[in-house]
């Protein structure tokens, strides 16, 4: 079973009376465990695509269906959940809280899940470890 199937994907953004179109009719399906890479040059609609994939934008035509939910036939707290439990983000712009830790960021979504927190500090610590931010 495919974990994602996106299906003609349409996303644009309008400037005034200009309208520049990103993604036009992408498809794609990914499968469980599937290592994929996204990439292009700045401004081609990978982080575009990765919002839509991840339930964080909807968009202008297609549809996603991820773990064999459609995104976008649920309301917005079901989207919520989604992304709470399935999908996890190091954002290009940094979105992080200029209070906490590393640690701390990465604990935070633990938190929401109801993770007691002894053991969200030990998965929060592996998560660091393993991607080389444990310093």
């Amino acid at each position: 079973m495919s974990a994602i199937v996106a299906t003609d994907l349409r996303k644009g953004y309008a400037s005034g009376k200009l309208r520049t179109e990103i993604l036009r009719g992408l498809s794609l399906e990914i499968d469980a465990g599937q290592l994929t890479l996204i990439a292009g040059p700045s401004g081609c609609g990978k982080s575009t695509l990765l919002s839509i994939l991840s339930g964080l934008q909807r968009p202008d035509a297609g549809g996603v269906v991820a773990l064999g939910a459609d995104l976008w036939r649920g309301d917005k707290p079901a989207l919520d959940r989604f992304r709470l439990q399935h999908t996890g983000f190091v954002f290009q712009g940094f979105n992080l809280f200029p209070a906490l830790t590393a640690l701390e960021q990465v604990m935070l979504p633990l938190g929401y899940l109801g993770v007691a927190d002894a053991e969200a500090e030990r998965r929060a610590r592996a998560a660091l470890e393993e991607v080389g931010l444990a310093p």
